[in-house]
């Protein structure tokens, strides 16, 4: 029987016939669109899990979805107030000397800042950082609008004497100053030696500087003001950098945030005519304290290990008196301190038996030959007196291979000592006061040494007894000197260094006598301070050297890496992380599977550490989230 022309060719009339058409008619129009989303979500899906794993993307897609975020606010703002700018005018003055170090810094900066003159353009900002550079004089509409804009959460800088004046260029007081966060205490005098700007170490806005870094303020006719505050991130102080009794809570910048919604406000103590003329230093301390202001997360390597804040030094220069040694050492092990006796060879050789005791129980180091300065001496007699004294020390101890630290003799030295020391294997000295700009090790470079063998600085930064002589000072006063000048390196995360000389350290002294209580006090802070002898500090500074950071900022998330180098594992490795928000621990996480997760701790209400126990050579790939 015929088929029906109309039938299917198996027979099956019921089949729908769109079933048998090729799949490509089937899908017909819809086919381009389901090859883009093939496309299109797989690199969606890559794009995600590569950002995440630390890739820099482009802006692209509704409002960056997968872009980098920007940081909380970027919007720099300029106030160039016309009240100020008027009263300057009738007291024979120019505002924009004040103005124009800030058109520099943007300038050199390639920053794009918004320059305003009136309340009502400020009054329709938002976020951001706003500058008001030593505006004395603002009338009541700019005062309510700088104060407002800090409201909104924007971040607020004021230098030297802002808002002091009305609108009518009379005297109105401190209430802008103080609704920022800092009390005025009062002014330095004209003739004080009190105009270094020393700095706190690793400070949300002093970061980039050592600790303990000096900034000449200059002598200007502006004076310099006492600040206090909640958070202090430098300090006036003297070339020795001694702080003045009197002024031991008071700060040179201050800076505060009062509530997590509202901004955050910097003040510094200083006009801008006492460091224009040396910005260096000055436009560092200003971008950092911009990135605090902007709530923007910065992280760098920590001076200290294991989440220290500080580390100190007790070392006894043997000399004269040698025999007192043995009382300095029964009160460093009464704290189970492991102190650094420098010892003059030539007088420690009579004394062989003391000399092993102290070898057995702690660090021994080089103070010399004999009690003359090399400073200044010719190369081949300086080299001829570093061996002197390390055959000395070989004739009475067996083994001298560790001794490898070095102390000049009346801090007498020169560049020449410090390359003879590299080339006879020493490997760090302790120096004057003046040797580094900052309170922190460092390496001395030299051509063709490794960074592994590097010649490590130790500067003096406490008043040692012959300081302290010089004061008059009797045993509580000395006690009470001592305690200051350690809870002043604690204060800026510097390196407390405490000299103490063998003669003057005889039975009945005032040193003998004030060092128990001093030793006391060290005791009750030993969870923040790094109680160290001098080899294990200039180890620790080389190990440090070894790692380098590199970091960016992804909105609510900072990406960091890390990279070790050498062959030798390092302990204690210590990241500080300033938080931009108060009192919130960032979340942080490896983007490599199986990498080891550090610890994180709070250090205080603006930072945090991130403690890795033991890092191994290598690359390392982090993220902090907030």
């Amino acid at each position: 029987m015929a088929r029906n022309s109309n039938e299917e060719p198996n027979g099956d009339s019921n089949v729908d016939h769109r079933q048998q058409r090729p799949v490509f008619r089937r899908v017909g129009f819809y086919m381009p669109f389901m090859i883009l989303l093939g496309i299109a979500l797989p690199s969606f899906v890559f794009l995600i899990m590569m950002q995440i794993n630390g890739w820099k993307l482009p802006l692209i897609g509704l409002q960056n979805m997968v872009a980098r975020m920007a940081p909380s606010s970027s919007n720099v703002i300029l106030y160039a107030s016309p009240t100020s700018k008027a009263y300057f005018a009738t007291i024979g003055g120019n505002y924009d000397t004040l103005l124009n170090p800030w058109r520099s810094y943007f300038k050199d900066r390639s920053i794009q800042a918004v320059e305003l003159n009136t309340p009502a353009e400020l009054n329709k900002q938002s976020r951001g950082v706003l500058i008001v550079p030593s505006a004395l004089a603002l009338n009541d509409q700019e005062r309510d609008a700088i104060l407002s804009f800090k409201a909104k959460g924007g971040g607020v800088l004021a230098t030297w004497a802002t808002g002091t004046r009305n609108g009518s260029g009379d005297w109105a007081g401190w209430q802008l100053i103080e609704a920022l966060g800092a009390k005025v205490v009062g002014e330095l005098p004209a003739d004080s030696e009190a105009r270094q700007l020393t700095l706190t170490g690793e400070s949300p806005l002093s970061f980039q500087q050592p600790a303990g870094t000096r900034i000449w303020m200059g002598k200007t006719t502006e004076s310099l003001l006492r600040l206090t505050g909640e958070s202090v991130a430098a300090r006036f102080m003297d070339w020795q950098r001694v702080l003045d009794e009197n002024r031991r809570n008071e700060g040179a910048i201050v800076f505060s945030e009062t509530t997590p919604d509202s901004g955050r406000a910097v003040v510094f103590a200083f006009a801008e005519t006492n460091w224009e003329s040396r910005p260096f230093a000055p436009r560092q301390l200003i971008d950092d304290t911009l990135k605090w202001l902007q709530r923007q997360p910065s992280i760098v390597r920590s001076a200290w290990p294991n989440g220290k804040i500080a580390a100190q030094v007790i070392e006894m220069d043997t000399e004269q008196g040698f025999q007192n040694a043995s009382a300095f050492a029964s009160m460093m092990k009464s704290i189970d301190y492991r102190a650094t006796f420098y010892v003059l060879t030539s007088v420690a050789t009579q004394f062989p038996e003391l000399l092993r005791a102290l070898a057995k129980d702690f660090e021994i180091g080089y103070h010399g030959d004999v009690h003359v300065s090399f400073k200044d001496q010719p190369a081949y007699t300086q080299e001829q007196r570093i061996v002197n004294m390390k055959a000395e020390l070989a004739s009475v101890l067996a083994d001298t291979s560790t001794i490898t630290g070095f102390r000049a003799p009346t801090e007498g030295y020169d560049t020449t000592t410090e390359i003879a020391l590299q080339k006879h294997g020493i490997r760090h000295h302790a120096a004057d006061p003046s040797r580094l700009e900052g309170r922190l090790p460092a390496l001395v470079k030299m051509d063709g040494v490794a960074v592994e063998d590097s010649l490590v600085v130790l500067a003096r930064t406490q008043r040692d007894d012959i300081n302290l002589n010089h004061e008059k000072l009797d045993i509580d006063q000395t006690t009470k000197a001592l305690n200051d000048d350690f809870d002043l390196a604690l204060e800026t995360g510097s390196l407390g260094f405490l000299s103490v000389h063998s003669q003057n350290f005889e039975e009945g002294s005032v040193l003998r006598s004030a060092m128990p209580a001093f030793l006391e006090h060290v005791q009750k802070k030993k969870n923040n301070v790094w109680l160290s002898s001098s080899g294990q500090i200039a180890q620790w500074w080389r190990d440090r050297e070894r790692v380098s950071i590199s970091s960016s900022v992804a909105g609510k998330r900072l990406d960091f890496n890390l990279t070790v180098k050498g062959n030798l594992p390092i302990n204690g490795m210590t990241l500080t992380i300033m938080l931009p928000q108060k009192g919130v621990l960032p979340t942080v996480r490896s983007t490599k599977v199986g990498t080891y997760v550090p610890r994180i701790a709070k250090l205080d209400d603006y930072r945090a550490v991130v403690i890795f126990d033991n890092m191994k050579p290598g690359d390392y790939v982090y993220q902090a989230s907030f």
